[in-house]
């Protein structure tokens, strides 16, 4: 599944060729830079280009391999929830303070898993109700707005990638709107990926294709190293608008560049009817039951007798360490009285 080549290639045009030219010398400083960035910098330098020259130069350049890929950040988009390591042993437990410490010593469950688990949602405005459930589980969250931008897709194929050589089983629990970017974006990411090291061996297609809003299409996907790649969209769905009977959104978009998509997701997904329900509608009538909805996602991945077993070591090994410390401050408190 983890490739070193790039998924396709890119012959620029004249033009396309010296704003590529003036972007490698804005970033051979080495210099991180966002695309706006990128963009000032060539205007500071009387380079006159539009910004949509600009941005589609940096997407197609760094997606070709004219532009280093890691040289091109995204600072608005960062994890809202990221999952910690722990420590694999004691001796690898430092900590500043002596009373209690040993409460303070942690393993992640998830190295003795076969699965590597991840939560992405659409809503921004949601994490609120997502990061408690995945901190509780050291589950990695990523709340975003609609689509991914390259920057972000990059970071998040590198980081599955090395899952995927690892054997790992990766697993992406998907949760956004029910209307056509809540159904496309994801599977728009999943082609960004294949561009990044990701080939998942699955095509496609345009909008006139119902396989255009089926981000579960052909998963789970295979991979080389033994792991596997599936996202699985868990929410909004139509049982659960019929079902708490969730309203409308009351303003969605009318972008006639849409219409296309729009008439695609009526035939192919929501049965004919313009249905745009957004995910926060569930939150505010059903709270109790999406916070459900994440915590099943979640536990239906875990092995809870490994899970068990982490934690029953972890509290032996807390004990352990509470005792080492009390012999030594009672070792302590004798040198002192004498």
């Amino acid at each position: 599944m983890a490739s070193d080549t790039t998924k396709g290639e890119w012959n620029p045009g004249k033009k396309y060729q010296v704003i590529l030219s003036q972007i490698q010398d804005v970033l051979s400083s080495g210099e991180k830079r966002t695309v706006r960035d990128v963009y000032y910098a060539l205007e500071s330098r009387g380079h006159k280009w539009e910004y949509r020259y600009v941005k589609r130069a940096v997407k197609k350049g760094r997606r070709a391999g004219y532009i280093d890929p890691a040289q091109i950040v995204d600072a608005s988009r960062t994890a809202e929830n990221v999952a910690a390591t722990g420590w694999r042993d004691p001796e690898h437990f430092v900590a500043d303070r002596i009373d209690e410490v040993w409460n303070d010593y942690w393993e992640d469950f998830w190295r003795e898993q076969e699965t590597y688990v991840e939560v992405w949602l659409e809503k921004q405005s949601l994490a609120s109700v997502f990061a408690p459930i995945c901190e509780e589980f050291n589950v990695r969250l990523e709340a975003t707005r609609g689509d991914w931008s390259d920057s972000k897709v990059y970071q998040a194929s590198n980081r599955l990638a090395e899952k995927l050589r690892d054997g790992k089983d990766v697993r992406i629990l998907y949760f956004g709107d029910y209307n056509p970017s809540g159904f496309h974006a994801p599977v728009s990411i999943l082609d960004a990926m294949g561009y990044y090291g990701i080939d998942l061996g699955r095509e496609f297609p345009g909008s006139d294709d119902p396989r255009y809003y089926d981000v579960e299409h052909g998963a789970p996907f295979e991979s080389p190293s033994g792991g596997s790649f599936a996202l699985e969209r868990k929410a909004l769905n139509t049982e659960h608008i019929e079902r708490f009977e969730l309203p409308e959104n009351p303003v969605p978009s009318s972008s006639d560049k849409d219409a296309t998509i729009k008439r695609s997701f009526r035939r192919y997904v929501s049965e004919g009817r313009d249905t745009n329900v957004e995910l926060n509608a569930l939150k505010e009538f059903e709270r109790e039951f999406l916070e459900g909805l994440v915590r099943d996602a979640i536990e239906e991945h875990v092995d809870l007798e490994k899970k068990h077993g982490v934690e029953d070591r972890i509290e032996e090994r807390r004990e352990q360490l509470a005792e080492c410390i009390d012999i030594d401050r009672d070792a302590l408190e004798g040198d002192d009285a004498e």
